[in-house]
């Protein structure tokens, strides 16, 4: 019994479609992710406390740093304003903002940056500062 035809065009015909996809289902797929980051849905979408008002000092468990190195440190804080319950924050992601500077003052800053602190993680903030 013996196999006839081109097998090396078909084989080189079927790898070229793959992963193709027509006009309309580009430009529906396109549509459909732009809406969703747009509107705020989505994997990649998360809902963050934009103006946070605390109902007491959150940073009631202070601010650390460690893990000294050259080019660097570990900013570490958790927001807290209830610390003896629960530590008093909403289910919501709430952006921190951080600095470094070379003086007391900071009138001189050489890092800084936001950071989100996340119900999941006790809406503690963990920093590696570079640099």
């Amino acid at each position: 019994m013996g196999i006839s035809g081109n097998w090396e065009h078909r084989r080189v015909e079927a790898v070229s479609r793959m992963g193709e996809i027509d006009r309309r289902t580009f430009v529906k797929l396109s549509g459909a992710s732009a809406a969703a980051l747009i509107l705020g849905f989505g994997p990649f979408t998360e809902r963050a406390w934009a103006a946070p008002r605390f109902s007491d000092y959150p940073f009631k468990l202070s601010v650390a740093s460690g893990d000294p190195a050259p080019d660097g440190v570990v900013l570490w804080t958790r927001l807290a304003p209830d610390p003896s319950n629960g530590g008093g924050m909403p289910d919501k992601k709430v952006p921190v903002q951080w600095q470094v500077a070379n003086d007391e003052g900071f009138a001189s800053v050489v890092r800084e940056g936001t950071e989100f602190a996340r119900p999941e993680l006790a809406h503690s903030v963990h920093v590696e500062v570079g640099g």
